[in-house]
């Protein structure tokens, strides 16, 4: 009787277990958390979002950079006034924190003039003739930055940044190759 009544506790018990984390949410991974928070969302949601706000198609580059990545995120950020509207897309690695490269785009009617700033800066012709601009935000006093190329197409202005950190792995040629690579 008592083995009776310790097979049917246990049995009740895994029941219950069992049932509580079927109807559970899955966990959020702790690397992804604060983006969640801040509004990040799948690259597709971010992008489709960001379609609908501006009224018009917007692409993505089809390349990426030569590095791993273990989360790709976006956000499409809708400011209230229209002077800050962009989809914000994040490549990282959760252990290799250099690994990090990002695809900010802008509606045109927004762009933001890179050609007044004072950092170091190199024009360079994408396939269809257009500039892209390449800088960086490194100084020799920071130990990081971002290396920048900013280009426009089809209405958009575009800004794919990649931790400076590996700037021997990820040139400004191939940040040209990469936006060559929109159609």
């Amino acid at each position: 009787m008592i083995k009776i009544k310790a097979i049917f506790i246990n049995v009740f018990y895994c029941t219950i277990f069992l049932t509580s984390q079927a109807n559970a949410t899955p966990d959020v991974p702790p690397f992804e958390k604060p983006y969640l928070e801040i509004g990040y969302k799948s690259v597709g949601e971010a992008l489709k979002e960001c379609e609908t706000v501006n009224q018009r198609e917007l692409q993505l580059p089809i390349k990426l950079p030569p590095i791993q990545f273990t989360y790709h995120l976006g956000r499409c950020v809708n400011d209230k006034g229209n002077y800050n509207d962009e989809l914000q897309i994040e490549y990282l690695h959760e252990a290799q924190g250099k690994n990090h490269y990002n695809i900010d785009v802008r509606p045109i009617e927004q762009r933001i003039d890179f050609e007044k700033s004072k950092r170091g800066k190199k024009k360079y012709k994408l396939n269809d003739g257009s500039d892209a601009l390449y800088f960086s935000t490194k100084t020799p006093k920071s130990r990081g930055g971002f290396n920048i190329l900013v280009f426009e197409k089809n209405g958009w202005q575009y800004r794919l940044s990649v931790d400076s950190r590996i700037e021997n792995q990820v040139t400004a040629d191939m940040l040209i190759g990469i936006a060559d690579s929109l159609r």
